[in-house]
């Protein structure tokens, strides 16, 4: 969710809080100030009721607003305002009236005067304020909101720009960072902040790169020499088994190391994102590509490899990589496949699962793509290939699943 749109809802929720609580207290401010002037009305009316009668000595009584009647002389009364229903008959129910009661003294006589006014019932009080308060503050909301998004528009337009120039920017570019000012000391300081930051990872990205690439090629050539160091003593005449078990060691353990660095330095290079060449390739072409080249090793070991395709499966990434994952998938099916069992490999548009012969599941599926872990400990293994492949399915954001059914391994991944 945007930042805009969080703070718009928050907005619309204390709003409406504002709005309920405004409700209340303006009808009940409202019925009490209408309360208080009427009372001040019914006052100044019992008062000349009483004007009158004093001056005429005779009772001018209108039922209901006015009422003057005798009272006992003994009778003790205070004056008092207070809400009563009284019946309307013209509307056959009780109406809500507000009424002001006081007792005046005229010879000897005590007279009990009551003045009225009809209330307004307090659910149209309420539908009316409540129908005004809606219109306004809905009509201060809406231009709050314009307001807002207008004056946001122009403040994060800057930060926005900066923002759009940090997904293009890439380390390996030769053009600095640099990002725009936006007069925004917070969206200014946020930027230094963000230009340091990626100066110093831009040199510590080159650092690695390039000791990568040394330690790679420094590596190759003392292994190339004890390499042809080996094969120069396995030429040598009246050597003992001893001594061509031990060349023989280490002259497959050089190139286990070789294999090593080679597969280190990929892993390095598609983490730097060295791999960015973007081509629409079809799976089902580099599986029978593989196949027919690993022809020899698969008809040796009387295994049967089946594809199907039940749609076609197109992926989009960088052709290297595609064919690496699939031939280290490929060749782990292979090498972990028993004699005269079959391999098999479906493909369909968003997925594509290769299954392989096995007596018991992996012991341990989470750890089956981490670096060195070898489930058997093959000593022919380097225990990266499984690795690379976990590597470039998390580039491309593909998501593999393991599921041992029926005594087969299956490796199905999501594309």
């Amino acid at each position: 969710m945007k930042l805009l749109s969080k703070i718009n809802r928050a907005y619309f929720k204390y709003g409406l809080l504002v709005f309920l609580i405004a409700d209340f207290v303006i009808i009940s401010l409202t019925n009490y100030i209408l309360k208080q002037e009427m009372d001040e009305e019914l006052r100044f009316e019992a008062t000349e009721l009483v004007e009158s009668f004093k001056r005429d000595n005779n009772i001018h009584s209108i039922y209901p607003t006015g009422v003057v009647e005798k009272v006992n002389a003994n009778h003790k009364f205070e004056s008092v305002s207070k809400d009563t229903l009284i019946y309307d008959s013209n509307q056959k129910e009780l109406s809500p009236f507000r009424e002001y009661s006081t007792i005046v003294a005229s010879n000897s006589q005590k007279y009990k005067i009551t003045t009225r006014h009809m209330l307004m019932e307090f659910n149209d009080i309420f539908t009316l304020f409540t129908s005004l308060i809606t219109v306004v503050l809905f009509l201060i909301f809406i231009g709050f909101l314009f307001f807002t998004q207008r004056l946001n528009s122009l403040i994060w337009q800057g930060f926005n720009k900066n923002v759009e120039q940090l997904k293009s920017y890439s380390f390996d570019s030769p053009i600095k960072l640099h990002l725009s000012e936006t007069k925004i000391d917070e969206f200014d300081q946020l930027n230094e902040v963000l230009i340091n930051l990626s100066n110093r990872l831009e040199l510590d990205y080159k650092a690695s790169k390039e000791f990568s690439a040394n330690a790679a090629h420094e590596l190759q050539t003392p292994l190339t020499i004890i390499r042809s160091k080996c094969e120069n003593l396995f030429s040598k005449p009246n050597l003992d088994d001893e001594t061509i078990s031990s060349l023989r060691d280490i002259y497959l353990n050089t190139d286990r190391l070789s294999g090593i660095s080679k597969a280190l330095l990929l892993l390095a290079k598609i983490d730097h994102g060295q791999f960015n060449v973007i081509e629409s390739i079809s799976l089902s072409e580099v599986f029978n590509l593989y196949v027919e080249s690993y022809q020899e090793i698969i008809q040796d070991g009387d295994i049967v490899v089946s594809i199907s395709e039940t749609q076609p499966c197109q992926i989009n990434m960088d052709k290297r990589l595609a064919d690496l994952m699939i031939q280290n998938i490929f060749i782990n099916a292979i090498n972990h496949s028993a004699k005269g069992k079959e391999i098999q490999i479906k493909l369909s548009t968003d997925s594509f699962t290769i299954s392989n012969h096995g007596e018991q599941a992996i012991l341990q599926p989470d750890q089956i793509f981490n670096r060195f872990y070898k489930e058997d400990q093959n000593q022919g293994s380097t225990g990266i290939g499984l690795a690379i492949v976990k590597k470039i399915a998390d580039h491309y954001n593909f998501r593999i699943t393991y599921l041992f059914k029926d005594f087969k391994h299956n490796f199905t991944f999501h594309l």
